[in-house]
């Protein structure tokens, strides 16, 4: 059965018979798709087809002979060469170097690390049309050869799992950087369900990898926003479900993020926020934000106010300007774990969200009350219907988003879906974060730190010789509360997927 998730097309891999007299119809958002026959050179097969949501059809005619995904085309980053592989939708995914790497949280209540990506001569977010005002995102892979890593003589690993699949991560650079960050939440294997031994044969994931692999690296990343080009998805770009025409509104956003959620919902916030006053004077349509921070431990949270990086992010500057916005932000803690002075509420459940968010009846709810959730699919999966028992007008956006158990859209829904495939991104609405960034001149990285993410290490596993990076940048040993674990397999963390 073909896998769901995107399928690397190494060239190595790639073949076309041109005898079925067959071609593909939708599937492909970015290279001439949609909803008519795909005469490019991304859908060369029926299984490429069908790993991107096409169909595979006598309507359309024969690719070209010569096909190939990964040839260089015009379309290709100035200095990156052809892409590598072909993710989902038809997005093409190009060899990014990593710049700098820091762990601001390692320790074993949660290892939170940033990593900065190298982006070609005036390339960035904005030339690339990825909005995290709304809600855009990155797709990141591993390069090939890190499918078959095994680690140091320090702590080993069984490979990668999932090696030839891309994640979705949330960018937090701001837009008109030479750069692309991420803040990610490591997640490694879970010894006991995975039968296996922590720092001996485990498999790591697409987050273990970003926290160990070293500066001057390089993993896989996309240009495009993951947007799909069918109907049956459950990913494409947000469209405003609010408007900031004076007179609409006043809006009141209740956001809910788990953890690692401030990569999105900061940039969010921060775009809601903006620009205080409505095109007539009146003030902005949107009231008030109530975010709802949910994290295990204190420490998950702390390590964001103790920034002594001079860190550009958004997720950091947001928290260390919150103040400016006044009672329009009302910020909140929900610690699951332990309790804390600063933490109001224990873990989130029906009550709590009641509570913390001043709800009083379950009926006739105020239309211009927008929820939205950010956290794991489990999470999500179980935080919309306690919002659903406060009498909110949200319902899943599709039969796909029913089953999978989220997105929710709706009168109480911050979002609602653009169209599938190229049509839902021309002429696409921005956000505010977006367009006042679009005025501004491009900025060089300049203050992120730039050193490997743990010192004194080897670029040599047992049995195996150097790993293929630049010979003068190690590969990173495990973080300390890895190191810990290999004496002790109670750890609970699964591999992120």
């Amino acid at each position: 059965m073909l896998s769901n998730s995107i399928r690397l097309l190494f060239i190595t891999s790639l073949f076309v018979s041109g005898s079925d007299a067959l071609g593909c119809r939708g599937g492909d958002t970015f290279n001439g798709g949609g909803d008519g026959c795909n005469l490019n050179s991304v859908t060369c097969d029926e299984e490429s087809c069908l790993d991107m949501g096409g169909v595979w059809t006598d309507e359309c005619p024969d690719p070209d002979p010569d096909c190939d995904p990964l040839a260089p085309s015009d379309v290709d980053p100035s200095c990156t060469g052809q892409p590598e592989s072909i993710d989902r939708f038809g997005k093409k995914m190009y060899r990014r170097k990593i710049i700098s790497s820091e762990k601001p949280q390692d320790s074993d209540e949660g290892v939170f690390c940033h990593v900065t990506l190298e982006l070609c001569d005036g390339e960035t977010s904005l030339t690339q049309g990825i909005d995290s005002g709304f809600g855009d995102y990155y797709r990141l892979g591993a390069t090939a050869e890190w499918c078959d890593y095994k680690g140091t003589a320090e702590y080993s690993f069984d490979g990668m799992y999932k090696c030839t699949g891309a994640r979705s991560y949330s960018h937090i650079n701001p837009l008109n950087e030479n750069t692309v960050q991420f803040i990610i939440k490591e997640e490694t294997s879970d010894a006991d369900d995975n039968d296996c031994t922590a720092g001996i044969d485990c498999k790591f994931g697409m987050s273990e990898l970003m926290c160990f692999a070293p500066v001057g690296s390089e993993i896989l990343v996309s240009a495009n926003p993951d947007h799909a080009g069918v109907d049956d998805s459950t990913h494409y770009v947000y469209q405003p479900n609010f408007s900031r025409e004076p007179g609409s509104g006043p809006y009141t956003f209740n956001f809910i993020g788990q953890g690692v959620a401030l990569t999105e919902l900061n940039p969010g916030s921060l775009n809601a926020l903006l620009e205080p006053f409505a095109s007539d004077g009146s003030f902005s349509t949107i009231k008030e934000i109530n975010y709802l921070w949910a994290n295990s431990y204190w420490s998950n949270a702390e390590w964001i106010f103790e920034d002594d990086t001079n860190s550009t992010d958004l997720a950091r500057a947001f928290i260390r300007e919150g103040l400016k916005y006044g009672i329009r932000l009302n910020l909140m803690h929900s610690i699951s774990r332990e309790q804390r002075p600063e933490a109001e509420w224990p873990r989130t459940n029906v009550d709590v969200i009641g509570e913390a968010f001043k709800l009083t009846n379950t009926t006739e709810q105020d239309p211009n009350i927008k929820w939205f959730v950010v956290g794991s699919s489990g999470y999500k999966k179980s935080l919309y219907p306690q919002i659903l028992e406060w009498g909110f007008d949200l319902t899943p956006c599709s039969p796909a988003a029913a089953r999978k158990g989220y997105p929710y859209c709706g009168t109480n829904a911050l979002y609602e879906w653009e169209l599938p495939g190229a049509v839902g991104l021309e002429n696409r609405g921005r956000s505010v974060l977006y367009s006042t960034t679009a005025d501004e001149p491009t900025k060089a990285p300049t203050n992120a730190p730039t050193v490997a993410p743990t010192p004194g290490l080897t670029t040599e596993g047992p049995g195996q010789g150097p790993i293929d990076v630049p010979t003068d940048v190690p590969t990173s040993s495990p973080t300390k509360s890895r190191k810990r674990s290999k004496r002790n397999k109670a750890s609970k963390r699964k591999v992120s997927n």
